[in-house]
């Protein structure tokens, strides 16, 4: 019954999820293999390889500022295009680096000009073509093939580098990964129409005080607040977990592959009958399971020191809440925003991933390196506490202003 209701949507929505499917198998061609080949064959430092991604990340939030006034202003489809072409050139680029420098630059380009462009575009585009009681299964469908497109994206480059054997081979991913871009780009440009609502509803041309309104938005600044305190625990944990696994806990190679394969594994399976079950909840509560579900995850890695344990947390509470997340939040998000902001709403909601994604890696590095990783769990554990507050929060303000007669909240 489930499916059958999912085949109703937009002929975009479809589209979109091709286009994520062939976007991220060409990160995921890039990004597993990069910190190999700049440490390994263009002998960067790790250090600096960290410093680059922390710059990527970084970049990504600006865009993050930036992109979305622009998509309300001049359309979902131009942001989108420029993002592809953007990703081409600098995938490109990767593949001519030859030192810290160049890398550094490649970076923050690659960072202002990808992966958080495209999403809040891609992003608004959905939920203009998609009635609100079917976001969650829109957004969920499209993450799906994002998430195919991810999964075999490293195991195709994995192969052809086992294959060939030489250093050589990751300059080759990186251009096969540009050439894909391009393509992706031709494609959305000749078959994707415009979704920018009436342009008597289009943002003024200058995207600061479409800023300032969703930034003065009370329920939407305590959407950001637990956007960010979730995705720091969402960030965190795939960075620390592989390490924690295996130099404290001496789990093998094949079992840390297994615990993350199953992360990929899960969410093919799963994302689209609990994105339908969001549809028909409020998406606050939604994630405030979320946040109890990721509170599990980090108790469970508090309590116990064993594969199995590893395995629970992060293949099923993990993963539970991170399904939660992704789709609920970008659902609520466009819920939460004026038709004429949707973009600028759903650009900043994304921006939470960049800023927790600068910090949580730092904060995982620092307390492993000391040998305190049950720091990491507590601390997130508070995190998700205090993302329960500010949904709290957020429900309680949208409930006085409809009180006062103001337009009521979506799912408050």
């Amino acid at each position: 019954m489930m499916f059958e209701r999912s085949l109703g949507f937009d002929r975009r929505v479809w589209l979109l999820l091709l286009a994520m499917l062939a976007f991220r198998f060409g990160q995921g061609m890039y990004f597993p293999f990069s910190t190999i080949h700049f440490h390994n064959v263009v002998g960067i430092p790790l250090s600096l390889v960290g410093v680059g991604l922390g710059s990527l990340a970084a970049a990504s939030v600006v865009s993050g500022l930036v992109s979305g006034p622009l998509s309300d202003r001049y359309g979902r489809k131009p942001v989108m295009l420029a993002a592809l072409a953007g990703s081409a050139a600098a995938f490109s680029a990767f593949a001519l680096v030859e030192g810290f420098a160049g890398y550094l630059l490649v970076s923050v380009a690659a960072g202002l000009a990808g992966n958080s462009t495209f999403d809040a575009a891609r992003n608004a585009m959905v939920a203009d073509v998609t009635a609100p009681g079917r976001r969650s299964r829109a957004y969920g469908l499209v993450r799906v093939g994002g998430n195919v497109g991810w999964a075999l994206g490293p195991m195709v480059a994995g192969l052809a580098a086992a294959t060939v054997g030489s250093g050589g081979i990751y300059r080759t991913l990186f251009l096969c990964a540009s050439a894909l871009m391009a393509v992706v780009a031709a494609v959305l440009a000749l078959a994707v129409e415009e979704s920018l609502p009436t342009l008597s509803e289009r943002a003024p041309r200058m995207g600061a005080s479409g800023l300032r309104a969703a930034l003065t938005d009370g329920p939407f600044l305590a959407l950001l607040a637990a956007g960010v305190l979730l995705y720091y625990v969402f960030t965190q944990d795939w960075q620390a977990l592989p390490i924690y696994a295996k130099n404290f806990l001496g789990v093998p190679d094949g079992k840390i592959g297994a615990f993350l394969g199953a992360n990929g594994l899960m969410v093919i399976l799963l994302q689209l009958p609990i994105s339908y079950a969001i549809d028909r909840t409020s998406k606050v509560w939604a994630l405030i399971v979320g946040a109890a579900l990721f509170a599990s995850s980090s108790a469970t890695l508090l309590l116990t020191e064993s594969f199995l344990g590893i395995l629970v947390a992060f293949a099923l509470f993990f993963t539970l809440a991170e399904m939660i997340l992704e789709v609920a939040g970008a659902a609520l998000a466009a819920d939460l925003a004026p038709v004429r902001l949707r973009g600028t709403y759903l650009a900043l909601f994304g921006v939470c991933f960049g800023a927790a994604y600068g910090v949580s890696p730092i904060v995982a590095g620092a307390l492993l390196g000391a040998r305190l990783p049950d720091l990491i769990w507590q601390l997130q554990l508070a995190a998700a506490g205090l993302a329960v507050v500010a949904l709290v929060v957020l429900r309680e303000v949208s409930h006085q202003r409809s009180a006062f007669g103001k337009t009521p909240k979506p799912d408050a």
